[in-house]
């Protein structure tokens, strides 16, 4: 089954100056693999609960106006609990379900994609003929909850929500009529993963209280809200949760970025552009007393060795107050231009000892490269498929790239094809010179040669097959210039599928529909940008070739394969899906004498394998039953 992420069709708002809206979300799907689903709270004591599994049951739902409320979706209704949104703006009018741990009984939604458009097809002309058109304002209630005898509570849900113009909120009361707003969505992502998990601490506003209801609120246009398995869980009186971080600074809007594309982040930096990392993240205080002393800590760690090169600490700490976030910062770090992967570990801390101290921590990598420039997450985990409106329109998707180092040529484009595309079909990469400064500007600087696409290029979850477009010379480009990097079909989006991976922040990633439809994407393209000598990619130390495994899945042990001769002893090093390093070891592995390794260590799940010397990179997954 693919599980997928909708967004409509919507007119573009593409002439205003900087600091507006430059762009509307991008039209189409992206189909995701429902592993990235969060899993949050689960340690915590559950003090009320509700997982619909017989309906509405003492929850109210009101719709203004009398019309588009709240549905109940269970095993025997109509739809099942198996149809997510319906409606013309999703896939073949059903959408996905939420991945909840407890959907298969039941979930609620507000629907508003089948309220506003039901009828093919989704176009401008059709949005709001539906039955009952918005903007809408509906709500759904809870039944009355008693919390005489806690102090420290959270509320914990999941949810899979998409929206267009329109607010999606929590509120509670404690005499239903006084409402406080205790969570709004924010603009991105959006859509949410499909099990989307949030816990809030609502303490100040319900501890104690004999009378307490909880109300989620739709405000607005399109497209669906989806919520199953809420909960009061108790907290602790110290627990400070680590909710974003970041190695960048970037801020399209900041007038001191002469582009506005200073300082985003990037997954693999060339030598000659070895980043200046600026560390910055975001807490929230979950516990129910105020959390003192809160600070940003950053370790720079050179993921090969193991070995921490830079500690980085903020120099003053903060207060996080009961149910608030707070933002921190650690300083910059210069990275050398030294080629290797490196991992940033992130950890928030306050003067009170944490009682749940992993929600504090996390990680992400980035490479330096000697040849590639990338934005995207490495390894595939979505596709976009564009929309059936644009099916035979020209089209191209990229990345926006600020180029910050001289005397530099770009010699071809890398992309990841994704499951979907046909074949064969063809695409070329495109460079363009962008500026937004005053309305899109897009000059374009070359175009690559055509390639024929295989079924060997596509890339499923979890890979990184990379096509490679050549220009048949190279391009200058220059320090301080922002470049749009992209991959462009001439027969529309039913023959090249995209791979993304990532999150985009609005107005980085975009999809241009000819003559002139731009759009921004919410998750980024599998499109980089290749310097150096005229040469392919394929000659790149840093490219990682793919590998064979077998069985796979496997149960006992894997045996895997190299497809070049190797001279010397390479490293294994094996990570599981969130991207922890559990298992490194030396081996010898060539075309005659495999790499064989026991799996009855490792828990069931799925695993990236990466062999690695002193000038090649090797890769493969594999599933441990």
């Amino acid at each position: 089954m693919r599980y997928l992420y909708t967004s409509v069709l919507v007119c573009l708002l593409c002439h205003t100056a900087i600091g507006q809206q430059l762009f509307n979300p991008a039209p189409g799907t992206y189909a995701l693999d429902s592993r990235d689903a969060a899993v949050q709270g689960q340690n915590r004591e559950v003090i009320w609960e509700e997982d619909f599994a017989t309906g509405f049951d003492g929850w109210t739902s009101f719709a203004a106006g009398g019309v588009a409320a709240w549905e109940y979706r269970g095993p025997a209704t109509q739809p099942n609990n198996e149809v997510g949104s319906r409606g013309s703006c999703v896939l073949d009018n059903l959408g996905e379900p939420i991945l909840s741990p407890t959907a298969a009984n039941g979930f609620m939604i507000f629907d508003s994609n089948w309220w506003d458009n039901p009828d093919l097809p989704c176009a401008d002309e059709n949005i709001g003929t539906g039955p009952a058109p918005g903007p809408h304002f509906t709500t759904l209630t809870s039944p009355v909850i008693d919390l005489t005898n806690y102090g420290s509570v959270a509320l914990q849900f999941n949810q899979y929500l998409k929206t267009l113009e329109a607010t999606a909120r929590v509120e509670v009361s404690t005499d239903g009529f006084t409402w406080w707003t205790v969570f709004t969505n924010p603009a991105i992502p959006n859509p949410t993963p499909l099990n989307d998990v949030h816990v809030i601490q609502i303490s100040n506003y319900v501890a104690f209280q004999p009378t307490v209801r909880i109300r989620f609120v739709f405000d607005g246009l399109y497209y669906f809200w989806q919520l199953d398995d809420v909960k009061i869980v108790d907290t602790y009186s110290n627990d400070l949760e680590l909710t974003s971080f970041n190695y960048g600074d970037f801020n399209l809007t900041d007038p001191t970025h002469p582009t506005g594309y200073e300082f985003m982040q990037y997954s693999k930096y060339p030598t000659s552009m070895a980043p200046s990392l600026k560390f910055s993240a975001t807490a929230v205080n979950q516990g129910s007393i105020v959390q003192t002393d809160c600070r940003l800590h950053v370790d720079v760690i050179n993921a090969a060795s193991g070995t921490v090169i830079h500690e980085a600490v903020s120099t003053e700490g903060t207060f996080a107050y009961v149910g608030e976030s707070v933002a921190m910062r650690s300083g910059n770090y210069q990275m050398d231009p030294i080629l290797g992967e490196y991992k940033l570990a992130f950890e928030a801390t306050q003067l009170e000892t944490d009682e749940e101290p992993l929600n504090n921590r996390d990680t992400t990598y980035f490479y330096i490269d000697d040849v590639q420039y990338a934005r995207d997450r490495i390894f595939a985990s979505a596709v976009y498929l564009g929309t059936p409106d644009y099916a035979d329109v020209e089209y191209e998707l990229g990345n926006v790239f600020l180029v910050t180092a001289e005397d530099l040529t770009c010699h071809s484009i890398t992309v990841g094809v994704g499951i979907g595309s046909s074949t064969p079909a063809t695409i070329e990469g495109r460079l363009y010179r962008f500026d937004i400064q005053n309305g899109v500007e897009a000059d374009l600087l070359g175009v690559s040669q055509p390639v024929q696409l295989t079924s060997s290029m596509l890339n499923s979850y979890g890979d990184q097959i990379l096509t490679n477009l050549v220009f048949d010379s190279p391009i200058q480009v220059y320090a301080g210039e922002a470049y749009f990097v992209a991959v462009a079909s001439t027969d529309g989006v039913d023959n090249f599928v995209c791979a993304m991976s990532g999150s985009a922040e609005e107005g980085t990633a975009l999809v241009r529909y000819f003559p002139q439809d731009w759009f921004y994407l919410d998750m980024l393209p599998m499109v980089r940008m290749n310097f150096g000598a005229f040469n392919t990619v394929e000659n790149s130390t840093a490219l990682v070739h793919q590998l064979q495994a077998f069985p796979n899945p496997a149960t006992d042990g894997v045996t895997i394969t190299v497809p070049v001769a190797v001279n010397t002893e390479l490293t294994a090093s094996w990570y599981d899906v969130t991207g922890q390093l559990v298992r490194k070891e030396r081996v010898t592995a060539n075309q005659h004498t495999p790499y064989t390794s026991s799996l009855t260590a490792l828990a069931p799940g799925l695993y990236r394998i990466i062999l690695s010397d002193n000038t090649n990179r090797y890769q493969t997954q594999v599933v441990k039953q």
